[in-house]
């Protein structure tokens, strides 16, 4: 979009101008804003479809010029629209142009710089680019995954991939081809919906909620997936103003997750935007007691009542961390608080809920006691009702700090993995563009290293991997082929090689550990070790005939082992321009048999294990589909 002074002109003026653009243009004419509210719009050079995104609208609602790509069939078209005045009365003035194949190459290589590599959503660029300033008539929201970084501290990374790339094709199945996904964030998801009545949108973000909240993973049985979701509906002002409501929104969302809040609907168990006061669970089996304690916080906290041990459990399940403080007495039938507060140790929550005990048991060896089950206070009855408010609220402002330098810190530690992500991502997409292999070719490769890893941690221990080791080897796996960046493209692209130039290709390994190696201050990183050690044995054999070493059996380290049986996999099952994919079955009897050249046997092993896991993780990975038609481009984008 370009923001334009207003141009005012009359009706003769506006004819010879027309005239002059229909010798650059197949089609110029004026539109007036009862032929733009019109529905639906239909183009003079469409005659079936309408068209699915206007600009001619958004250069009316914005008064600017617009531009987008509109394709026909095999045709493809620029509509540009520019807001002018005629005689004192606001018109578009649309103009169509034929693109020919050089264009549409222009449309494809942007493909490749706009979607998300894991999910095959769009990505952030798309937003700031071709979104972020677009007035569209359109549903607005944001989806926010609950509990993501737990599920990444409890599962691995390779679990919260898996669940985005769930979640991902959840909404896409359940959207138009006219909508926008895009993956704003690392689990923050922004869906556009044009032209969808405020109605049909509240519907829909229903509907998706429901769908996510249903999910699961085969293979990570007791995890759950579900989010919160913000939505407003946009009319006559950017998607960048609509999108801080709808974030808004998300937010309150989030207080009670798996929830969906508009401008039309609020969920019953979020609080008011302006209720911020924390939340006291007081477990007593005294009403008196509890009515006592209730009356002194009842004005600067919200109350939570349990008369016993189980009841108090069973809340805790139920608000988690939304509950800042337990207020535990100690002697109760049943169960009593020192087995509450174990209990509560087991299940860690005695590190995001701090506990204060309140009883007339006060020996020093009770209090002891206490203390080293993980209270972090203790007052005794009877107690002084200004003491006890100003010690809850003490312990609570420090929880609460430490709460929030706790998130600031795993935030920094999000951001700082995510750009590491993003340019191994970026390095990985130039490789495989200088070598003409598929753009997915590193991300299965990935996701099979991964999978290949959990299972072979799952069958043995002799390898000692740890669950970060797991993690880097994944990551590092993507710079295997790094080292082809060096071989000529006619080398890497030909058919047939003859011995001498297969002699060159070979040495890619050795270029690739060399590049690795001159990286002089990154050589302490463990990431850079299991790169070197990939890119370096990644094409050596269990039984010595690989190269470029002719390493054998468990000399080959086995980060370089998995990433061979990876990368020997997906080279037969992903098609290749030199030869057609083989089907799954297929492609586990070669490397089986060893047409491959001899791998572990106990991958080999892990391999067959998890065969049905593969072809559901490989399954959808064909080319992404290009930008859905009517999105908008900006001039620029063809020139």
């Amino acid at each position: 979009m370009s923001e334009l002074t207003e141009q005012n002109l009359t009706r003769q003026q506006a004819e010879q101008e027309m005239a002059c653009l229909r010798k650059i243009y197949a089609s110029v004419r004026l539109l007036d804003p009862k032929m733009l509210a019109e529905e639906p719009c239909y183009p003079p050079w469409k005659n079936v479809h309408p068209c699915t995104s206007c600009v001619g609208r958004e250069a009316m609602a914005g008064k600017c010029q617009c531009s987008k790509l509109e394709t026909l069939g095999s045709s493809l078209y620029q509509v540009t629209a520019r807001y002018v005045e005629v005689d004192g009365k606001p018109y578009v003035m649309e103009m169509i142009l034929p693109l020919d194949a050089s264009a549409r190459s222009t449309l494809n290589s942007n493909e490749l710089i706009y979607r998300d590599a894991l999910t095959g959503a769009y990505n952030r660029r798309f937003y700031e680019e071709e979104l972020k300033h677009k007035y569209l008539n359109a549903g607005v929201a944001m989806i926010d995954l609950d509990d993501f970084k737990l599920c990444n501290d409890t599962y691995g990374h390779s679990a919260g991939d898996a669940a985005l790339r769930l979640i991902v094709s959840i909404i896409h199945r359940r959207i138009r081809s006219t909508d926008m996904l895009v993956r704003y964030g690392g689990d923050e998801l922004l869906l556009i919906l044009p032209d969808i009545s405020a109605e049909a949108f509240v519907r829909k973000l229903k509907d998706i909620n429901k769908r996510l909240f249903a999910a699961h993973l085969p293979e990570f049985e007791k995890m759950h997936v579900s989010a919160s979701i913000g939505g407003v509906m946009a009319a006559g002002i950017p998607i960048s103003d609509a999108l801080p409501i709808a974030d808004k929104r998300m937010y309150l969302a989030k207080h009670s997750k798996n929830t969906v809040v508009t401008e039309d609907i609020a969920p019953d168990a979020v609080r008011s935007e302006n209720d911020h006061r924390p939340m006291v669970l007081i477990v007593d089996d005294s009403p008196m007691n509890r009515d006592i304690l209730s009356e002194i916080l009842c004005d600067d906290f919200e109350i939570l009542e349990a008369p016993n041990g189980p009841k108090c459990l069973e809340l805790l399940n139920a608000w988690g961390s939304d509950i800042s403080i337990v207020l535990l007495d100690i002697v109760m039938p049943d169960m009593d608080g020192f087995d509450v507060l174990s209990r509560m140790s087991a299940q860690g929550w005695l590190e995001d809920i701090p506990v204060v005990m309140i009883s007339s048991e006060d020996s020093s060896q009770t209090v002891r006691r206490a203390y080293e089950l993980g209270a972090s206070d203790y007052i005794s009855r009877p107690f002084d009702a200004r003491i006890v408010h100003r010690r809850v609220s003490n312990v609570t402002r420090l929880y609460a700090r430490q709460r929030r330098l706790s998130a600031l810190v795993s935030q920094q530690f999000y951001d700082r993995e995510k750009n590491d992500q993003m340019m191994i991502g970026i390095l990985g997409q130039v490789m495989e563009i200088h070598n003409s292999e598929s753009i997915h070719h590193i991300s299965r490769v990935q996701r099979i290293t991964s999978i290949l890893l959990e299972r072979l941690c799952q069958k043995t221990d002799i390898y000692g991997l740890s669950g970060m080791d797991r993690y880097l080897i994944t990551t590092a796996s993507s710079l295997h082929d790094i080292g082809k960046v060096a071989i000529d493209d006619r080398i890497l692209n030909a058919h047939d090689l003859t011995p001498e130039q297969t002699a060159i290709l070979h040495t890619h390994p050795i270029l690739g550990a060399q590049m690795l190696e001159n990286l002089s201050q990154y050589q302490d990183e463990p990431l850079v070790k299991f790169a070197i050690q990939i890119c370096r044995w990644h094409h050596e054999r269990w039984d010595g005939s690989g190269y470029p070493d002719g390493r054998r059996g468990d000399d080959i380290p086995i980060a370089a082992q998995v990433v061979a049986l990876a990368d020997a996999y997906d080279g037969l099952v992903g098609k290749r321009d030199k030869h057609e994919a083989l089907s799954q079955e297929e492609a586990v009897a070669e490397l089986t048999a060893g047409k491959r050249g001899a791998f572990n046997p106990l991958l080999l092993e892990c391999l067959r294990d998890v065969e049905d896991r593969l072809a559901e993780e490989t399954e959808g990975d064909t080319p992404a589909p290009p930008p859905k038609k009517g999105i908008l481009f900006d001039e620029t984008v063809l020139e």
